[in-house]
């Protein structure tokens, strides 16, 4: 059973009675905070009122850090909620519980599961010390306790968690972002020696997390068995490709004997198909049936003994399943999952069960190369998958429910995203990741956060403790392989780790999970034969983040022309813009937003200390200052901050498509993938972010999704040529292309019409569009995709300038009203809202932003997930479009479409 609720903490220093005392059942708990599981220490007190959100404003600064020496240089001491006024994150935190434990665990072995904390703690149980500091530390693997001497079946049990603080939390430098284009915040170093989230000391696009993020931040469990257990367990699945007709299924799992006499019994595996994906606000029916296949192994296992069991289709001919139903990744297929429930049965019933989901499907891998470049391909099920997608991180509090993650997973998911990692959370929920099982992210694991260590560096061998670390790296492959989004092991985010570390990780794969690539790092900037020779074998890995283009803003040609130089390109797995939210997110945490110009003598307005310290720094060009001028020089000084936001959106709209636009224009013959950093953000921001912490999608997210999707039309911004990308394993044949350049006064200056057939997984290019350098200053190109019955496939809008890029006569263009029919169905657990746009004037009716909002609050309803929005309407243009919203997120709401 998982123990989520009725926890209570408190510092030890405000706690009296011995260590014993405090985890006997009854002990007065009347004055502690109360809390649920998971959570940091932080985000209990911010929860309870004590601290303010430190994600909005500069909230933040009025909560005292664990750096006393921060403290004094900003004078956050005074903040301590203690009496005493001493640092509230040095000593340790008691995490309590008082819960029944049921009668049938009477007479078993009873277990107490840790799936994460941060960084030590010493475990009690009805005042028994089950384990000390000394043995559970580490933030980055599981722990598991026999209690059974100390547990009461049937009588209410306590547990008390006694939570110290990561061994080196060191003082962030300079741990701040003041200044607008200013150098970034920093990070606090020592905290690398420890196998802790280095972001929790600070960097450039997350703040310093005051607690450092100490806490129990993974489920709690306690549950019973019998004498024998059972272990890792673990499935294979294997396809005579590129025949994809059978599956060979493999199962393996680790018997322990706990008794002292030898035990007779059964394994026995139960396999059946998953063709109901729940979600926690949808069902998603996938249709398809298969007769659940069961085959048992009789065993004797001797007093003590562990043996390594497997169940394979040499054995057993129905673990060889004909014409499955396999795993695809987002846009390539259907997610059918497989459940397993293992069980080792006695003649006293089963002793223990294990059950798990897994998927039919195969991972492999290539390089292909042009001249010294290498570029990696992944396959799934022999198919190439062309690989878009990006970055995510972690809530800075790891605040993350069950639905959260899943709102995040869909909207990756409906954006067309196919492929992410996090580099700096090496272990992921299990929500998390059957939120990628189930939408068909593929997942890239990686083991070391970057720039916890760097070859040649004096910090080349963090963390200190490697063998901590090394049974942390094995922990991770053993709880994430069953996992089929889960398509490769790497060891480190853009650095690699020292020879001892490097070394024992890849043995670990190959002995756990040799099924998955073994990759060495996502990218290499140092001199390999010097420094890391040791490496030379995984080289190359095929993907880079070195180089331009980097994490600032281009003009969309500028990426093109960058793919076809080939240096550095063949798969790009980190490039970005920043990416300012809506303004309606901007009010939520930069509350200077509201002030007007008129009241400012700033001449970068609306920028200010806000905005620097949530992301509108720079540091030579890096970040902001190229985006911000963008959006002046492209589109007029803004008048107001909603003006600027507004403005922002149009630059979002066109640096996000050309990434990924870029890439398509050369799949296979150059790319082979591309990865943005990033996707989301850890707190409220203006960097790098194709939706916000607030799960508001902004126009980057749209024009992704235009971008991605797997039929997809579009207009190469170097050659101008029009282009049909067919990301699919279909071919798609009689298609019509139709192109045309529209002037500012609606007038058709030229068009044109071609009928195209384009083959799986391949683009096609068709004409040039021909450049304006008269008429209107500002034009359009028109771009349709429809199939032999004039169905739209796809479209895609351009704006340009003829002349000089100025497009403030489009930034303030007044928007004529669009005749609107709006109706809403009912889908089980959501609503959905059909909106029916038809411009009935002769006017340009361009970028409206259709929004649901509440009309007692006037809020946003988030997350809202819509088909399209920020869309352009010429004369005489319709569109539908739909919005879809759980139930839970409506309640008490009075939703109504607005356009803006």
């Amino acid at each position: 059973m998982k123990l989520s609720d009725h926890w209570a903490i408190k510092s030890t220093l405000e706690v009296k009675g011995m260590d014993e005392q405090v985890s006997l059942v009854g002990y007065g708990v009347a004055d502690w905070y109360s809390t649920s599981l998971p959570t940091t220490v932080l985000n209990v007190f911010v929860k309870n009122g004590i601290y303010p959100d430190p994600r909005l404003a500069m909230n933040n600064f009025l909560i005292p850090d664990v750096s006393d020496n921060f403290n004094a240089r900003l004078g956050l001491a005074k903040y301590s909620y203690l009496k005493s006024k001493q640092n509230p994150w040095k000593d340790a935190y008691w995490f309590r519980t008082e819960t029944m434990f049921p009668k049938q665990y009477k007479g078993k072995h009873v277990w107490l599961a840790f799936n994460g904390i941060n960084y030590r703690v010493d475990i009690w149980v009805n005042g028994h010390l089950v384990a000390d500091s000394s043995r559970v530390s580490g933030m980055f693997r599981r722990f598991r306790f026999d209690i059974t001497p100390y547990a009461l079946p049937g009588e209410k049990n306590c547990i008390a968690v006694k939570m110290y603080q990561v061994d080196h939390p060191d003082d962030p430098e300079p741990g701040t972002q003041f200044e607008v284009f200013g150098t970034t915040r920093g990070h606090a170093t020592d905290i690398f020696k420890d196998e802790t989230l280095k972001m929790s000391g600070g960097w450039d696009c997350a703040p310093v997390v005051r607690d450092r993020n100490m806490g129990i931040y993974q489920d709690v469990f306690v549950e019973a068995t019998g004498d024998v257990v059972v272990e890792h367990p673990y499935v294979t699945t294997t396809l005579p490709l590129p025949d994809t007709s059978r599956a060979d299924i493999r199962i393996k799992a680790e018997l322990r004997n706990l008794s002292g006499h030898p035990v007779k019994g059964i394994l026995v595996a139960n396999i059946q198909l998953i063709n109901e994906l729940e979600f926690p606000s949808y069902t998603k029916h996938l249709g398809g049936s298969m007769h659940s296949v069961e085959v048992g192994k009789e065993l004797l296992l001797q007093p003590g003994e562990t043996r390594e069991v497997e169940l394979s289709p040499a054995e057993f001919a129905k673990l060889t399943i004909h014409n499955p139903y396999l795993w695809y990744p987002n846009g390539y297929g259907k997610q059918y999952l497989h459940r397993l429930r293992l069980s080792f049965r006695t003649v006293g019933g089963e002793s223990d069960v294990k059950e798990l989901t897994f998927g039919i499907r195969q991972v492999t891998t290539e390089l292909k190369r042009i001249g010294d470049e290498a570029g990696r391909v992944f396959r799934i099920n022999g198919k190439r998958i062309f690989c878009k997608g990006g970055w995510l991180q972690p809530d800075m509090l790891l605040d993350m429910s069950r639905k959260r993650i899943f709102d995040e997973a869909r909207l990756l998911a409906e954006a067309g995203m196919n492929v992410i990692g996090s580099e700096d959370m090496p272990t992921p929920t299990d929500d998390m990741m059957e939120a990628c099982d189930k939408y068909g992210l593929m997942y890239w694991e990686i083991f070391f956060q970057c720039w916890r260590m760097y070859p040649g560096s004096d910090w080349a061998h963090y963390p200190l403790d490697h063998a901590l670390a090394k049974a942390e790296a094995k922990d991770m492959v053993l709880r994430y392989r069953n996992h089929p989004s889960v398509t490769a092991w790497f060891l480190a985010n853009e650095v690699i780790v020292d020879e001892d570390l490097y070394r024992a990780a890849k043995s670990t794969v190959k002995e756990l999970d040799p099924t998955r690539p073994f990759i060495p790092t996502t990218s290499i900037d140092w001199n390999v034969e010097k420094l890391t020779p040791y490496m030379q074998d995984d080289l190359p890995t095929g993907m880079t983040d070195d180089g331009a283009p980097d994490y600032n803003w281009n003009p969309p040609a500028y990426y093109f022309d960058k793919v076809n130089e080939v240096h550095l390109q063949m798969f790009r797995n980190e490039l970005g813009v920043p990416s300012i939210p809506v303004y309606r997110s901007l009010k939520k945490f930069i509350p200077t937003v509201t002030i007007p110009r008129s009241q400012t003598r700033n001449p970068i307005y609306p920028l200010d200390s806000l905005w620097a310290e949530h992301g509108a720094w720079d540091g030579n060009n890096y970040c902001f200052r190229s985006y911000d001028n963008a959006i002046r020089t492209l589109y007029g000084n803004p008048a107001t901050a909603e003006e600027y936001a507004d403005r922002a959106q149009l630059v979002n709209a066109d640096s996000y498509r050309a990434m990924f636009e870029a890439a398509n224009h050369r799949m296979w013959n150059i790319t082979s993938g591309v990865m943005l950093w990033k996707l989301n953000s850890c707190w409220p921001d203006v960097g790098w972010q194709i939706y916000d912490w607030f799960l508001q999608p902004n126009a980057a997210y749209y024009f992704s999704k235009k971008a991605t999707e797997p039929l997809h039309i579009q207009m190469n911004a170097d050659s101008r040529m029009v282009s049909v990308i067919n990301a699919t394993h279909h071919d798609r044949n009689r298609l019509t292309v139709e192109a045309s350049v529209v002037g500012f006064d609606m007038k058709t200056v030229w068009s044109r019409t071609d009928t195209v057939s384009v083959a799986a997984d391949s683009y096609r290019e068709m004409t040039s569009v021909p450049k304006q350098t008269s008429g209107t200053p500002i034009y359009f190109v028109k771009l349709a995709l429809k199939d032999a019955a004039g169905k739209l496939l796809s479209d895609n809008l351009y704006w340009e300038c003829s002349q000089h890029e100025d497009f403030s006569a489009l930034a303030s263009l007044a928007k004529p009203q669009l005749k609107q029919q709006i109706t809403m169905s009912e889908q089980g657990r959501e609503k959905q809202w059909t909106i029916r746009l038809k411009n009935e004037t002769g006017q340009l009716s361009f970028f409206n932003r259709l929004s649901l909002t509440d009309e007692k609050s006037k809020e946003e309803i988030l997350p809202s997930f819509w088909s399209d929005n920020y869309v352009s309407l010429f004369p005489g243009e319709e569109k539908t479009i739909t919005v879809v919203v759980a139930n839970d997120d409506l309640e008490g709401k009075q939703p109504k479409v607005e356009i803006k």
